[in-house]
């Protein structure tokens, strides 16, 4: 029986941030960090898919291009900034930039893992973008317009999620694993059942 890489993706996607909270005992930011991280690397593939959609298809016009472009760095700034609000009004202590700091130079067998995640994140966004997008040559079918709608709607369930969870947060003070769960669950469903570009 063969393994879909639908479902090999799925289950690299849970790995880091399952390992970074029980085996390496990451903070709730961190495990977001990783997030935004993969997100800024979706972000960016993104305006790949769309070259290849115009590289394919012999596209010429680029303002449509353009604006959704504008619009995507639009909203992803809104959801990072609503991200960070919400871990704001879930822990009043934190200081951002010492914990981004703390993050990159936290060491796993002695290396720092800004070393190695970065380059991990570029190569596995860029290997999926490949396998699944690049090789099945779907932009010669794919309408750009599809590709942008799916990208929105992601960054609004993001949005959405860190809404909720600060509101959430503004009742119960839910455990770190709870939240994380959620988070590798949540992404782990709209990668399986919404992603279909």
């Amino acid at each position: 029986m063969r393994v879909k890489p639908k479902y090999i993706l799925l289950v690299s996607d849970a790995i880091i941030p399952l390992l970074g909270l029980f085996v390496w005992n990451w903070s709730l930011y961190f495990i977001l960090l990783f997030y935004l991280l993969d997100l800024t690397a979706r972000e960016v593939l993104t305006h790949f898919k769309t070259r290849e959609i115009y590289r394919a298809q012999g596209l010429k016009n680029t303002q449509k291009w353009q604006r959704k472009g504008l619009l995507s760095g639009v909203l992803f700034v809104t959801v990072v900034a609503i991200i960070h609000a919400a871990v704001l009004w879930m822990n009043r202590d934190i200081h951002f930039p010492n914990e981004i700091v703390s993050f990159l130079k936290y060491e796993e067998l002695g290396i720092q893992q800004g070393y190695i995640l970065l380059p991990l994140i570029t190569y596995a966004a860029y290997a999926q973008y490949r396998m699944s997008f690049l090789i099945p040559g779907k932009a010669r079918n794919v309408l750009m317009d599809s590709l942008w709608k799916q990208h929105f709607i992601a960054l609004g369930l993001i949005g959405a999620g860190a809404i909720l969870a600060a509101m959430i947060g503004t009742f119960v003070v839910l455990p770190d694993e709870i939240t994380v769960c959620a988070i590798v669950v949540g992404a782990g469903a709209y990668s399986f059942f919404l992603e279909k570009i």
